[in-house]
């Protein structure tokens, strides 16, 4: 009996035998042609095509993007199949609807790999696919569905789209390189970024022994550099990378070595200029750190390759110049220097810049540091010379806005270092600048919590601790709010380095023989082996008269000083020796900030008060110093002229520039001096004043309240206390709490704090009595 002959869709006309083929196809069929269409459509796309030879509930393959080029992304999707005709049954206006089962679906979009359903015409081998996602699929009571659009045909057109999705899903495992680089300084994480296309597993090895080493830095160098011996391929990027971050986390010797190496690799003949270039990193560094030899060694590339490179022509002009005095040379060169090569050189620019701040050309050093940040954003160095650059500015006089300035330091030195705490780097050269800056502005109880190792309550590193500097500032703050013991700590956090003499002379008791304070200052400059530390020193000698002409040669170079600094401290000097008409007549000479503060501190020893207030409005007129105010407020103070010492203080607050500190200090004087006089309406005034300033402070709000219950106001009091709610901070004002409560109301949780505040001034009888008078009402 013949078969009974139907027409199906995609068949043409064939004969009888061929047709029943073509009708009765089986399921293991159907399978065969979906797999090797979408195989043949991937392949087509450069893809690998994985089948899976297991079932695996609900994925039948991997396609890999780019598997079968030479880079293989490693990045796949998951594919399910379907072939024949039932797939097609079910139009939408659109495509067609795919039902399926719930285990699949969960299957699917739990997977870690995007997922496609692709459904394939078996006569005609196209395949339409769509993404499995929670936001396409359908609901229905038992089931769901999803839309496979008939525009989305699975071949090269599909490709960007189908790429999109691999490669935008994360992998299971992050990229150890990404993971890397939050770890690593800027411009190591520009060196490795460079170094990756041309040398992915050299990227990977560093990315992945760098970050992991970042704690031990010098260790991790070190034996990257003593491994860097095997390397063959693209070595030169990777010792350029290994010594950018040695560079950034301090360590210039092993940044200079590895820049050396990379240096002396053999390189193709168009590759020479890097190379020319890499020595001239490594001479500079040399020459950083004056080790002249070396560098005059390295620059032997640069001296034979001139041209190659606008870093090492640079380098080479800089050592001639500092050998022969060939200045002009250098000038030539920067001169005949276009601002792309100059801009594209960040070591170019920073080495410049230096050697402008060495010989006080602060415009210029600025100059040259901005712009290394305007052309990378993030370099180091750059940010860190801008803000020293901004401090020596304002110290020296020439700011036209000394806050603006002093502020914008601040902002630069916080932002280093927070990003340098990140990778473990070098920290506190950033730290220290910020400290500097709140010594600064006086801003003492800033200063000390700054100095502080976070172990005991401060804000520094244990690293930043350490450094002589910060917590040399950090015994002076602590010396200006009078707590000997707290400098006397950081004296015995320093112990037996070569500032403990220095802190311990700082610490030591004012009333003790002047022979013993000279003989403390004496040690503390022979074992001055910094700058800050020797200049000190030379200021506390001369503040005793103790300073010897010999001194300032003998620690001249060691000191930094310019003739400017030998001028103030043998005006010092003079003075305590007992001629002020000479020092004086020393400090007028050349004007400064500095030698105005000193002018002012003499006369105002002196007893000679309307000279040394002229000197503070000279300082505030002439610098836009505050510590010329501030100078001004005490002088009048100690005179008695309260009067004009408040004008002044309002004055100094309305500048908006103070520290917080300070502010206080000015508000709690002008409040303490209205009480004393018992002016109340006065009173209420400068209260006011203070919490627009410091609204929280407990202190000002009962002020005002006791402002306005002296005027009778309680009404007004009360008003006010149930505003500010502020704390009962002190025996002293439990009295005016206990009446208010009395006066307008109690309850139990007046009553519940009342007992808490017994337990708080349990030692203050009074206060228990004013608070006994609240627990004894009878609950209400």
């Amino acid at each position: 009996m013949e078969p009974t002959t139907k027409t199906k869709r995609g068949c043409d006309m064939v004969e009888p035998g061929e047709e029943l083929a073509c009708m009765t196809r089986t399921t293991a069929q159907s399978e065969r042609i979906g797999v090797s269409a979408v195989n043949g459509a991937f392949s087509i796309m450069g893809w690998a095509f994985r089948e899976q030879s297991v079932s695996d509930h609900g994925i039948d393959a991997l396609a890999e993007v780019d598997g079968l080029t030479a880079e293989p992304s490693g990045r796949c999707l998951a594919v399910q199949i379907k072939c024949g005709p039932s797939y097609f049954k079910r139009r939408t206006a659109g495509g067609w609807r795919f039902m399926g089962e719930p285990r699949h679906l969960r299957y699917w979009l739990a997977n870690l790999m995007p997922v496609i359903l692709v459904i394939v015409d078996a006569d005609t081998q196209a395949g339409y696919w769509v993404q499995i996602t929670h936001d396409a699929v359908h609901y229905t009571d038992k089931s769901w569905w999803i839309e496979i659009p008939e525009a989305q045909i699975l071949d090269d057109r599909a490709q960007p789209r189908l790429r999109e999705l691999a490669l935008a899903t994360a992998p299971a495992i992050a990229d150890p390189v990404e993971q890397a680089l939050p770890l690593l300084p800027p411009s190591a994480v520009e060196m490795l970024s460079a170094l990756r296309p041309v040398d992915p597993d050299g990227a990977l090895r560093l990315a992945k022994f760098l970050s992991k080493g970042h704690a031990q830095s010098r260790d991790t160098v070190e034996a990257l550099l003593d491994a860097s011996r095997g390397w063959s391929h693209a070595s030169t990027l990777r010792l350029a990378t290994i010594g950018a971050y040695a560079n950034e986390h301090g360590h210039r010797d092993l940044a200079m070595r590895a820049f050396a190496l990379a240096s002396a690799r053999t390189v193709p003949k168009a590759a020479m200029a890097e190379r020319v270039r890499l020595a001239g990193v490594a001479a500079v560094m040399a020459m950083v750190g004056d080790d002249r030899q070396h560098a005059n060694d390295l620059l032997r590339l640069a001296r034979e390759h001139t041209g190659a490179s606008l870093l090492a022509d640079v380098a080479v002009c800089a050592f001639d110049a500092d050998e022969a005095g060939r200045e002009n040379a250098l000038e030539t060169l920067l001169r005949n220097a276009s601002d792309e090569q100059l801009d594209a050189e960040p070591t170019c620019l920073l080495f410049l810049a230096e050697r402008a701040f060495a010989r006080r050309d602060l415009d210029q050093a600025l100059t040259l540091y901005d712009r290394s940040c305007r052309r990378f954003p993030r370099i180091v160095g750059g940010r860190l010379g801008q803000a020293r650059v901004l401090i020596e500015r304002m110290v020296r006089g020439s700011s036209v806005v000394p806050y603006h300035d002093q502020r914008r330091a601040v902002e630069l030195a916080v932002a280093v270092r927070d990003e340098m705490r990140r990778w473990a780097g070098p920290s506190e050269d950033a730290h220290r600048l910020v400290v500097q800056e709140r010594m600064l502005a006086q801003a003492f109880t800033e200063v000390i919590e700054l100095a502080t190792p976070v172990d005991f309550g401060g804000q520094a590193t244990d690293r930043e601790a350490a450094d002589p500097t910060i917590a040399i500032v950090g015994a002076q703050a602590s010396i200006a709010l009078g707590d000997r013991a707290r400098a006397a700590r950081f004296a015995d956090a320093m112990r037996d380095t070569t500032i403990e003499p220095l802190l311990r002379a700082l610490a030591a008791d004012p009333r003790q023989p002047r022979e013993q304070t000279v003989t403390a200052w004496r040690a503390a400059l022979d074992g001055a082996d910094t700058a800050f530390a020797a200049r000190i020193s030379l200021h506390r000698l001369a503040a005793h008269g103790a300073l010897a002409p010999a001194d300032l040669d003998r620690f001249g170079a060691l000191a930094n000083l310019d003739d400017h600094d030998r001028l103030l401290f043998t005006a010092r000097h003079t003075a305590a020796a007992g001629d002020l008409d000479a020092a004086v007549a020393m400090l007028r000479s050349q004007p400064s900030p500095a030698a105005g503060e000193m002018l002012a501190e003499l006369l105002h020893e002196a007893g000679h008060f309307d000279e040394a207030l002229a000197v503070c409005d000279e300082i505030w007129r002439t610098y836009g110093a505050l510590k010329g105010l501030q100078d001004k407020i005490n002088i009048l103070a100690s005179r008695g002229d309260f009067d004009e010492a408040e004008t002044c203080a309002a004055q100094l607050l309305a500048t908006g520039e103070l520290p917080a500190e300070h502010r206080r200090q000015l508000h709690r004087r002008m409040i303490e001096r209205r009480t004393t006089l018992g002016d109340w309406t006065g009173m209420e005034a400068v209260c006011r004043t203070a919490l627009r300033d410091q609204a929280d402070d407990a202190e000002y709000g009962w002020g005002l309240i006791y402002a306005q219950l002296n005027q009778d106001q309680w009404d007004k009091a009360w008003t006010t206390y149930c505003q500010l709610r502020p704390n009962v901070f002190h025996p002293s004002i439990v009295r005016a709490w206990v009446e208010l409560h009395l006066k307008f109301g109690g309850g139990s949780q007046c009553q519940a704090t009342a007992m808490t505040l017994m337990d708080h001034f349990q030692s203050d009888h009074d206060a228990l009595a004013q608070l006994a008078r609240l627990t004894a009402l009878p609950p209400q």
